[in-house]
């Protein structure tokens, strides 16, 4: 009896994941086939090639906004601090001149001006962007949406040859609406 159950258990398991599988592929049908504005359903002949589902977490949200603010961040950092070296760069060559009343007016123009640009920098240095704080006392663990990498491929009734495409799919958490479709990898 032992036996039968350390076989029968896996295939339960693996039949589950593939009727898991099986609902987002026929999501995924539906969505590639229904036309979103008339409702008008073409048959494409859609064939999975491969596919990958994933589960994507608060955790993983928060890395993504993490590394999209890392990356702003240092763009910001860059254009202030670019900012202030042209202003210090323009004090320098005026403060040279400074007998002249013509370098006198732009001293005094490039000083106010390296002043506000010393402040955006400050700004800059402190900045923390709203969207960081979205997930603010939620579970690391939990589950907000599914994605499905996938290849597959579909024959246009117009053409006579099969084509190809590689998209991720966005489902929610539940796995019944799609909520993105991305071409290519």
């Amino acid at each position: 009896m032992r036996k039968i159950l350390l076989f029968v258990i896996p295939i339960l398991a693996l039949n589950g994941c593939h009727s898991q599988n099986s609902v987002l592929e026929n999501t995924i049908i539906d969505y590639l086939e229904t036309d979103s504005k008339s409702g008008i359903r073409t048959d494409l002949k859609i064939k999975f090639v491969e596919s990958e589902v994933s589960d994507i977490l608060v955790s993983d949200s928060i890395s993504i906004l993490e590394k999209h603010y890392q990356e702003e961040y240092e763009k910001k950092l860059e254009s202030a601090q670019k900012n202030v070296d042209h202003w210090q760069q323009s004090v320098a060559k005026h403060e040279k001149k400074k007998s002249d009343i013509v370098h006198k007016m732009l001293l005094a123009e490039s000083t106010e001006k390296l002043n506000n640009a010393k402040s955006t920098l400050e700004e800059v240095k402190s900045w923390r962007p709203d969207y960081l704080g979205r997930y603010a006392g939620r579970d690391k663990n939990e589950l907000i949406a599914k994605s499905v990498k996938c290849k597959l491929s579909f024959q246009n009734p117009k053409l006579s040859s099969r084509q190809e495409l590689d998209a991720t799919f966005i489902f929610s958490p539940d796995g019944q609406k799609i909520h993105e479709f991305i071409r290519g990898k």
